[in-house]
């Protein structure tokens, strides 16, 4: 359903199309779409309801990524762990880049919907390592950092001249970016290249 909406809002713009139409298009009922989606525009973002409720609450409870990692390590494993549950595909990517030229609105819905999951990633790490004081900064913090190093790392693989096959894989390039960010910040020594 995602990647048919995004083709039909690159081919004729987000009100071009109805849900009607891309469930008959994609063969599923009417009922089926709004089971995942509250709605065209979430469906075009790939915002499912409750997408990863179920494995923040398993994280929160010291489970999903190893236990014995500390928070900015378990937030990376958490990523990485859902990205192979979700795929990564740089032709995906591709689309959602032309439906944001053809949808410029869709960045605002998208940065929205961001920032409700990162409140629901810190309000995990804030119960998975017991920072339940509200004026305790810990959780945000390392959830902001990881967002950070997720961003750039995005950026560097999903960038038209990477080669994915000569360079390393997404998981690889966030755990070395993870491994810099550590570096920088400890030390300031650690070569970039």
């Amino acid at each position: 359903m995602i990647v048919e909406a995004r083709r039909s809002t690159i081919a004729h713009g987000l009100h071009g199309f109805t849900i009607e139409q891309l469930c008959e298009t994609v063969g599923v009922s009417r009922r089926t779409f709004f089971n995942h989606f509250a709605s065209k525009d979430d469906a075009v973002l790939g915002i499912e309801i409750d997408a990863n409720d179920d494995t923040l609450v398993e994280y929160a409870a010291g489970r999903a990524v190893p236990a014995d990692l500390d928070p900015l390590a378990s937030i990376v494993a958490l990523a990485i762990e859902q990205m192979h549950l979700v795929g990564i595909d740089r032709a995906d990517e591709a689309l959602v880049r032309q439906v944001f030229e053809r949808e410029p609105a869709l960045v605002a819905r998208f940065l929205s919907a961001t920032d409700v999951q990162l409140a629901k990633v810190t309000a995990a790490v804030a119960t998975r390592f017991g920072w339940t004081d509200p004026t305790d900064r810990r959780a945000r913090i390392v959830t902001e950092a990881t967002a950070a190093l997720l961003k750039v790392t995005a950026e560097t693989y999903f960038d038209d001249a990477y080669d994915e096959a000569a360079g390393p894989t997404f998981d690889v390039l966030l755990t070395e970016n993870l491994r810099l960010l550590r570096a920088a910040t400890t030390t300031g020594q650690e070569p970039t290249a």
